[in-house]
């Protein structure tokens, strides 16, 4: 009965919200309500949150439940009732009305009962005030076919339960606001770690049943909060390729270019290959005699990886780059490949990169001995 008198609510409220919104089937199960109705458009979180409170407030006004048998041709003089499209009515018909008695609507047909109160023929088992509703929580709304849209609710113990999971979900996600932009500002939350607990609270947040204007907010947040990650990474990572083509051209100032030489260095770039790979093309324009293999360790991957660059006149001398990267696996773990000018290569042991560094210098030196 709370489902069938809840129908009767939501089917006032939706009137209330949307204006036209007429009302093509129901079904009203133990657990639930489902109600199908027209819509041009998908309703909004702020028009599903408004129509949850307007049922809200008929529940918590403790209206009456009203009843009565009345002649068709009289109950169709209510201006403002609801009935179901096409369907035909018994003669005399059953009106129900939420909030005033019947006697009043007939009394006066073209008042304004019917407006501020939900009337509708209807022959089923209702509560007998609307507070027996005890709650409702409007969980999806959805497209059924072209214009027509279905809600489906819970109401009584189920609708509080639901409001109980949304509030513990809200302080999960406002929690997770506090930690995740602290994180970033601090630079103490690996970005990584950031958008997989994001990604982690959107999942449990999809599969909770829960209003749905409180889940769609929810995910406004989430995804604001992932994008502000995002952005966070990427001011991040060219940070430090511009710090890492600094660094180069630091060191390609201290060299004599016109000189055959070689450079080992680890970069502090992260995970950041493009990084590498920027630091490296300073070699090639500004110091085209030198063999450069650049280093890094990604703490959130848990890998070393490497980059580097040969000029033709080295790799003549012995000093190919697919090789060399193959020195430098023997230390690291992993895989890595290329040509004779450039190569890259991944290796897991990020604790022996000062292995890998001595072996890549011993390496190519005794090339060009």
């Amino acid at each position: 009965m709370k489902n069938h008198t809840g129908t009767h609510a939501l089917n006032f409220a939706l009137r209330r919200v949307l204006g036209e919104a007429d009302q093509r089937g129901s079904l009203v199960a133990p657990d639930r309500l489902r109600f199908d109705f027209t819509a041009k458009k998908a309703m909004t979180p702020d028009e599903i949150n408004e129509t949850e409170k307007i049922v809200q407030r008929m529940i918590e006004a403790n209206y009456q439940v009203y009843a009565r048998e009345t002649p068709l041709g009289l109950a169709k003089e209510i201006q403002g009732l609801r009935a179901v499209f096409d369907e035909t009515y018994p003669d005399p018909v059953r009106v129900l009305s939420i909030g005033e008695p019947v006697e009043t609507l007939t009394g006066d047909p073209t008042g304004p009962w019917a407006v501020q109160y939900s009337v509708e023929f209807c022959g089923g088992t209702h509560l007998h005030r609307s507070s027996h509703i005890m709650s409702i929580a409007l969980v999806t709304e959805e497209a059924i076919a072209k214009g027509i849209r279905r809600i489906v609710a819970l109401t009584g113990p189920e609708a509080l339960k639901a409001h109980r999971n949304a509030g513990l979900i809200e302080k999960e996600v406002g929690d997770l606001e506090l930690k995740v932009k602290s994180g970033l500002e601090d630079g103490s939350l690996p970005f990584k770690t950031a958008t997989k607990m994001i990604v982690e609270t959107g999942d449990s947040l999809s599969n909770s049943l829960i209003s749905q204007w409180r889940k769609e907010t929810m995910r406004r947040t989430l995804n604001s909060l992932k994008k502000s990650v995002i952005d966070a990474d990427r001011a991040h990572k060219t940070k430090l390729a511009q710090q890492a083509v600094e660094r180069a051209k630091e060191i390609i100032a201290g060299l004599d270019t016109q000189k055959e030489s070689v450079v080992v260095e680890e970069m502090a770039v992260g995970g950041n290959s493009k990084a590498l790979d920027t630091a490296l093309k300073q070699f090639k324009g500004q110091a085209p005699n030198t063999a450069a293999m650049f280093f890094s360790r990604d703490e959130d991957s848990g890998k070393v990886f490497c980059l580097c660059l040969v000029p033709k006149g080295l790799v003549s001398k012995g000093l190919q780059a697919d090789q060399w990267v193959q020195t430098v696996i023997e230390v690291t773990g992993g895989k890595g490949g290329g040509t004779t000018t450039t190569a890259q290569a991944s290796g897991p042991n990020v604790d022996q990169l000062p292995q890998a560094l001595a072996a890549a210098r011993t390496y190519a030196n005794s090339k060009l001995q």
